[in-house]
């Protein structure tokens, strides 16, 4: 078990990964190299914090000017607020703000700083000029699957791990080949697909990151994991502890 420890944390020293970016909004693909770690925050990248206002409605089309926010990837969802009383101090009575009530969900159609267009999904009441929009208050929930059946499921189980880490997201494990569909269905916002190959000392990974309501592609992105004479061990390793951490649950 002790060496089985020390692999793992070796892991994060001897998994080098190419990550080959094919992003909407850029005409040329970006390469970096990093760890898992550098995956996930590359993930957390399609979701920046954002504030807006609702400017105008055209034929079921919502236009918002951002107020903050850059790179928003068609497919975002956002929440649509509306502020409501003024609430006050209970002892000084001084204005401290407003209530705000959630209006619905939208789905970013286009962005071009700082303007963006978008379409309601959801919404309780109809949308109006001056409603705010921001991400939504609560985690990012992901569901995340192999697209097919393979032997190198710790790949999974890591970027699962390293995204719950970030504190930004929910992140559920579903069956091998879910579609966006059943990432709904199981409460999802988002479905993140893995694909994986191996070639000789080389693990091919590929990801795809939907909009789970509508099956909008945000992000798609290939990466390469090169494994070291260390990292071989790991992998063979991994797989076993996982089984042993199981059998203790």
């Amino acid at each position: 078990m002790k060496r089985l420890a020390y692999s793992l944390k070796l892991a994060s020293f001897t998994l080098l990964l190419t990550l080959f970016f094919s992003i909407s909004q850029l005409s040329a693909a970006q390469r970096e190299e990093g760890s898992i770690d550098d995956l996930s925050r590359a993930l957390m990248t399609y979701f920046p914090k954002i504030s807006g206002k609702v400017t105008a409605l055209n034929a079921g089309q919502i236009e918002i000017d951002l107020e903050t926010g850059q790179g928003l990837a068609p497919g975002l969802l956002l929440s649509v607020f509306r502020k409501g009383a003024r609430f006050h101090h209970p002892v000084t009575s001084v204005p401290m703000g407003h209530f705000e009530g959630e209006v619905g969900h939208i789905e970013v159609l286009q962005f071009e700083s700082p303007r963006l267009s978008a379409k309601s999904l959801d919404a309780t009441e109809e949308i109006k000029v001056g409603d705010l929009v921001r991400l939504p208050s609560t985690k990012i929930t992901v569901g995340i699957a192999m697209e097919s059946e393979t032997a190198n499921t710790f790949l999974i189980n890591q970027l699962s791990f390293s995204l719950q880490n970030t504190g930004r997201f929910q992140v559920r494990r579903l069956p091998t080949g879910s579609t966006e569909k059943t990432a709904f269905e199981a409460g999802n916002d988002y479905h993140l697909g893995l694909s994986v190959s191996q070639e000789e000392q080389q693990l091919r990974v590929n990801l795809r990151l939907r909009n789970a309501t509508t099956g909008k592609e945000l992000a798609q992105m290939a990466l390469t994991i090169r494994q070291s004479e260390e990292s071989g061990l790991i992998l063979e390793n991994l797989q076993h502890q996982l089984f042993e951490q199981r059998l203790k649950k």
